[in-house]
């Protein structure tokens, strides 16, 4: 027994209420008299016509329409990325691969590079870095190697003459202190007030 049907109408007219309605079949008629036709946006037509746009042409006959397709704005410097992101409605599943397999490194050097230098960070002093900062600190490293100024290497390769005749007096005084060194005098046994 449906719920507001036509038991439950006989039910309430047998109990006095003379304008007891069939809910069901009053339901049933909304529905079937409601329009056909659902309201599409744009957004779903233009859906609907790219899904059956591949589901028609299929994958070869994108490919034969590509490779026939000679575009005129194409020139070697022309940013392959930004091509693919404006013809992926035309090429639709060749527009998948390229966007898929652009990203991809054509060396693996830099990656082997990183690699190489992560043994610097990860030693024994530092083995309860969690996955977390070790990522970033290699992220800094990485995005830093080039704009930190090694003051070491710049002062090795200065090199700057002294003449000794003018630290005579410093030179005596060491050689005071060496002798203290020998005697083993402390700084409580001296007369100096500091």
């Amino acid at each position: 027994m449906a719920w507001g049907g036509e038991a439950e109408q006989e039910a309430e007219k047998a109990a006095g209420k003379k304008d007891a309605k069939n809910w069901y079949d009053e339901a049933l008629q909304i529905v079937e008299n409601a329009p056909t036709t659902a309201i599409v946006n744009d957004f779903d037509l233009h859906r609907r016509t790219l899904l059956t746009r591949e589901d028609s042409e299929g994958w070869q006959a994108e490919l034969c329409r590509y490779l026939k397709d000679v575009p005129a704005d194409i020139s070697r410097d022309t940013n392959i990325v930004e091509y693919w992101q404006d013809h992926f409605h035309v090429y639709p599943t060749l527009g998948r691969i390229a966007l898929d397999v652009i990203p991809c490194q054509a060396s693996s050097v830099a990656c082997e590079r990183l690699f190489s230098a992560s043994k610097q960070t990860a030693d024994d002093r530092r083995a309860c870095l969690g996955a977390t900062t070790f990522e970033q600190l290699q992220i800094m490293k990485f995005a830093w190697r080039g704009k930190i100024t090694d003051f070491a290497a710049i002062n090795s390769q200065h090199v700057e003459e002294v003449d000794v005749n003018q630290f005579k007096e410093l030179l005596s005084e060491d050689h005071d202190f060496d002798g203290w060194d020998k005697d083993n005098l402390f700084v409580d046994d001296l007369d100096i007030d500091f």
